[in-house]
């Protein structure tokens, strides 16, 4: 995957974190550890075949 491509996701995750409050706040940091879990299970790893 295009490292580029998820540093924006985590810029998108953080901003929209910082502009928001509550229970909005928790879902939103709870779908950026989520896509981060995703994104690293999915990753494979090179050095394996």
């Amino acid at each position: 995957m295009n490292k580029g491509l998820i540093l924006l996701c985590c810029l998108v995750f953080i901003s929209a974190s910082l502009l928001t409050s509550g229970l909005t706040r928790a879902l939103i940091d709870l779908g950026a550890f989520s896509g981060l879990l995703w994104i690293v299970f999915r990753h494979k790893n090179p050095m394996q075949d």
